[in-house]
């Protein structure tokens, strides 16, 4: 059953793609033995790989776009005895997308927070758009990270030929904000989507761990500037908190749409009827 939160006259719906199994060592500054239950018997962190779907005044898109058919087997220099066959494994966004009851041409526009390949794998399949009526939308500073990495630059290349790309400053979509928050990568932005008086941010890999709303020491592996990623978190969490602003990450889940209560801490929005008390 495909997660849902309704923002104002908008239904925003979480669509499993895959899961990645990540290493605690893909965390640096994490100390797993604070954070009881995230990793697996197994050894590893459970992620979700996927996308949101939007619903409402501005049509039918997508807060990125999966990480497409992807089998990526666990490293052998990190495996250990219980480790899993994959680091990551996808493919299920098409079926996600009909149990929502949305066809790929029904999406009109693609919101890409960064381009890594998981968060653009169905933009095309086979060299087509998968999604045949949409824009996508990204930041343009994140085109030079494609020089080095293959599967990402060729479904780029493929959007690019089939003309369906557009960089951000472009879209006019209502209640759709667009805010450049590199760190990440330097492209990467979080994607507010504001309704009815309600709040939405989508944070994209901006936050990837739950500890990392108390503790500015947790990175991840491919963050190309740490610094600048721990004040954009720092920043934005202490608005979030103040203004009852619903957190969307791209990987988190249990809950999968957050609120920050008084104490700094992390409470399921769908519980929480308009914004947090003061």
């Amino acid at each position: 059953m495909n997660e849902k939160i309704t923002i104002g006259d908008y239904t925003v719906t979480v669509l499993r793609d895959g899961s990645s199994y990540m290493p605690p060592s893909f965390y640096p500054g994490a100390d797993f033995s604070q954070f009881p239950g995230l990793l697996g018997e197994n050894g590893v962190y459970e992620i979700r790989l996927g996308a949101h779907l939007v619903q409402g005044p501005a049509g039918t898109f997508l807060i990125d776009a999966g990480a497409g058919e992807l089998a990526i087997p666990f490293p052998a220099e990190l495996a250990g005895e219980n480790s899993p066959a994959y680091l990551a494994r996808a493919g299920n966004l098409p079926a996600a997308l009909a149990e929502a009851g949305v066809a790929p041409e029904d999406i009109t526009a693609v919101l890409i927070t960064h381009l890594h390949l998981d968060h653009v794998g169905w933009i095309v399949k086979d060299g087509e758009p998968f999604f045949p009526n949409a824009v996508v939308y990204y930041g343009a500073e994140d085109r030079a990270l494609l020089a080095g990495d293959e599967p990402t630059r060729a479904i780029m290349d493929a959007a690019e030929r089939a003309g369906i790309l557009r960089t951000y400053g472009t879209e006019d979509l209502p209640g759709v904000r667009v805010m450049p928050v590199p760190g990440h990568t330097p492209g990467h932005v979080v994607i507010e989507l504001a309704s009815g008086g309600r709040r939405l941010w989508f944070t994209g890999d901006l936050l990837q761990l739950p500890g990392q709303l108390t503790d500015r020491d947790i990175h991840f592996l491919t963050d190309v500037d740490r610094d600048l990623a721990t004040a954009a978190r720092a920043r934005l969490f202490a608005q979030a908190k103040e203004q009852g602003i619903v957190i969307a990450a791209a990987h988190l889940d249990n809950p999968s749409f957050r609120l920050i209560a008084p104490g700094d801490s992390w409470v399921d929005a769908r519980t929480v009827t308009g914004t947090l008390p003061a």
